[in-house]
């Protein structure tokens, strides 16, 4: 079954109407119930004062004007100031009031956006860009905040004031309102589907910006790869591929904006033109006053205004619109399951029990692991070797519950896997990798990750336990120096004894060490192994390694092939079968059998046989 590509969005379109997202951000609205009510009342008293300014002007006409009467026109004038006067306050009032409700609706939104985001299951990274999350979590969340700033408040307000428009004309004639607003439903059906159209074409663009931003956030991270390999040019194609494939996008939206605003002006001449026919032809049977007519034709011109807001926001709406649902749809996504039991104070034991397990990453992918059966006992320290793809990285996964078995089951101190809370399994497993990750900080802050049990003494005796006693005295501030993202300052071995450390502080119950001394000199691979003796002292190993002289003091060697456990025992033991295991040690001793002799005693004629043979 083919993949879709790395750079592509989600297959899977999840529309979202602006009612739908309405409702979506009701709960968040209710939090903020006396504020979002007070906008609603000024929404309100902005629409009824924008209609009674019309009103003034035609009382000031047929009252003041026509009858020549100064006193009425002092007084409309100094209504007319009133009414703009609280006009501009109930501006203020829903503006300032539907602001401060958003910033809090959007800080709830990111909240939980993250919150939400870091309790996804790891088969959701998987099949996500970084980029594209990264797009998530912070682009859409600023374009839906669009929807506060400049967006919800002003439509909403527009559309009170074209309802009191119609009101207001109705009430001056019915015939003549029912003829000018003819034009309206013409108008709004070529607005609204140019606006869809508009909508269409910036879906797709936010599409092509989160692939765009996929890319570049996966070259920038492989920046030095691309450049020892002369892929950059290759790269840099392919981009421009991507950004021109956005630039047709963003051109076709400017299109269709393009066409938009001279539609509706020409409705607009074209409605105000009617009005000012019939209304003259009203006025000159008497059936309505100048200064009626005069307030109609001012409501008629209000009433393209809020309508061209309306569209103009319902543009921007698109964005967050667009936004919106990449948010909600990750929002959607199920979080990874909480349930199970706690497992209490008391240390675990460190028993582990693999029982009949088989397992895939997913239907269309192969068999990683087969029947695997396998006891660790407490405090024992077990290796699993064999080729890459054997499955010993897909055992600690499913150890840690990064993935839940399918096939099988998998104990811990008798009590089976998936009945413990993943939380608190996590808690009591300590992992150092072969990729190791640093933060932004000090090295004190990567050994102790901000934990408040980890004191300070004990970050420091956790260093010196995991011998980086060498490593700070090179560095002035001690574990207070500089480490820059990702540990760019720090060498691979130092990355890895800071990890140690890191193990080290939080003591947990059961230890696993994947390809902790691979690609590691052999001064750094010394000194990890001294801490190594440490810290697996008491308590149950797991060691994936592909070095062979690092697994030789092990308990037990587990030899893994294609997903099974082809045999397992201690190293002279497997050495003297001359199996897998065996040919494992002939590969990686073919010029050099010193160090593996020296550890196998009897079998080491066995051992150097088998080499020299080839």
């Amino acid at each position: 079954m083919s993949q879709p590509s790395a750079y592509s969005e989600d297959q899977v379109k999840v529309k979202i109407t602006l009612g739908e997202l309405l409702l979506r951000l009701w709960p968040y609205f209710m939090r903020q119930k006396a504020s979002f009510t007070l906008v609603i009342l000024a929404v309100v008293g902005l629409a009824i004062t924008g209609r009674l300014i019309p009103t003034v002007f035609g009382h000031a006409i047929d009252e003041g004007i026509l009858k020549n009467r100064t006193d009425v026109l002092l007084g409309m004038a100094l209504v007319y100031i009133a009414l703009e006067v609280f006009k501009a306050f109930m501006m203020f009032t829903h503006s300032y009031l539907f602001s401060k409700v958003g910033n809090r609706v959007l800080f709830e939104i990111r909240d939980e956006l993250i919150t939400h985001t870091q309790s996804l299951p790891v088969p959701f990274f998987d099949k996500n860009p970084t980029g594209r999350i990264v797009t998530r979590v912070t682009n859409d969340v600023v374009a839906l905040g669009e929807l506060f700033t400049q967006g919800i408040i002003h439509m909403i307000s527009n559309f009170f004031s074209m309802m009191a428009i119609v009101v207001a004309m109705y009430l001056i004639s019915p015939k003549m309102a029912t003829i000018t607003l003819l034009i309206a439903p013409p108008l709004l059906y070529i607005g609204f589907r140019l606006s869809q159209r508009i909508r269409e074409v910036l879906r797709e663009s936010k599409k092509k910006l989160a692939a765009i931003n996929s890319f570049v956030a996966e070259n920038i991270s492989g920046m030095r790869i691309l450049q020892l390999y002369l892929r950059v040019t290759r790269n840099r194609g392919r981009f421009d591929t991507l950004s021109r494939e956005y630039q047709t996008l963003q051109l076709r939206q400017v299109r269709l904006y393009a066409l938009l605003w001279p539609t509706v002006n020409f409705f607009n001449a074209v409605s105000l033109g009617v009005a000012l026919w019939y209304g003259g032809v009203l006025t000159a049977q008497n059936a309505i006053s100048t200064g009626a007519m005069i307030a109609f034709i001012l409501h008629v011109q209000d009433f393209i205004h809020p309508l061209k807001v309306i569209l103009e926001k319902y543009q921007l709406f698109q964005n967050s619109l667009s936004g919106a649902e990449r948010i909600f749809t990750l929002l959607e996504e199920a979080q990874e399951d909480a349930s199970g039991e706690p497992l209490g104070e008391a240390r675990l034991q460190g028993k582990i029990e693999y029982r009949d397990v088989s397992f895939r990453y997913s239907e269309h992918l192969p068999t990683v692991l087969e029947n695997v059966n396998l006891e660790i006992r407490p405090g024992q320290s077990v290796a699993l070797v064999g080729r890459t793809g054997s499955g010993k990285s897909t055992m600690i996964a499913l150890l840690q519950r990064l993935y839940d078995v399918r096939h099988g089951e998998i104990r811990i101190d008798g009590r089976p896997l998936a009945s413990i809370r993943r939380a608190d399994l996590r808690q009591r497993i300590g992992i150092v990798q072969q990729d190791t990750f640093m933060f932004r900080g000090t090295i004190a802050d990567n050994i102790g990750l901000g934990d408040p049990r980890i004191t300070r003494e004990r970050i420091a005796w956790a260093a010196e336990q995991a011998c980086c006693s060498d490593l700070l005295k090179r560095h002035p501030d001690g574990l207070d120096a500089k480490v820059e993202e990702r540990g760019a300052n720090l060498s691979f071995g130092e990355r890895q004894l800071i990890t140690f450390a890191r193990i080290l502080a939080f003591d947990p119950d059961i230890l696993i060490l994947d390809e902790a001394t691979a690609n590691i000199d052999s001064q750094s691979e010394a000194l990890i192994q001294e801490a190594t003796r440490h810290v697996t002292r008491g308590r149950t190993s797991i060691i994936i390694a592909h070095r062979i002289s690092t697994i030789l003091e092990c308990d037990l060697i587990v030899t893994m092939d294609k997903g099974r456990i082809v045999e397992s025992g201690r190293h002279s033991e497997l050495i003297a079968r001359t199996g897998a295991y065996f040919q494992l040690c002939q590969s990686q001793f073919r010029d050099n059998t010193s160090t593996i002799t020296a550890s196998v005693g009897p079998f080491a004629s066995a051992v150097s046989t088998g080499v020299n043979a080839n």
